[in-house]
């Protein structure tokens, strides 16, 4: 059994203001609720990080994406897409339960 709804009265800024209006009436929760639900992930996964001793900074993920952008200039298109294919998969699987899938690091 799902619980009930709540109803909350927000104030937002003109910029999130337009975003949730261009949604529509009925798609504006339902916008607003896959927001908090992704945010609440990448905080999870932060904190998860934190217990296994990666503190994630500024600075580190600014190197991390310079790696990133280095990796994509040094690559084709092709096989940079190739590869982010392959682990959304395995990450998509890991999320579903599936232990099956084929590994990204597997040759």
């Amino acid at each position: 059994m799902t619980e009930p709804q709540r109803r909350f009265t927000i104030s937002v800024p003109p910029d999130v203001s337009q975003i949730l209006e261009s949604q529509g009436n009925r798609m504006a929760s339902a916008y607003v609720t896959e927001s908090v639900r992704r945010r609440r992930r990448v905080e999870q996964h932060k904190e998860l990080l934190l217990a296994a001793g990666i503190h994630v900074s500024e600075q580190g993920v600014a190197e991390a994406r310079a790696r990133r952008l280095g990796v994509e200039a040094a690559w084709s298109a092709e096989r940079f897409e190739a590869e982010r294919a392959k682990i959304r998969a395995e990450m998509e699987a890991e999320m579903n339960g599936d232990d099956t899938a084929p590994r990204a690091d597997a040759a």
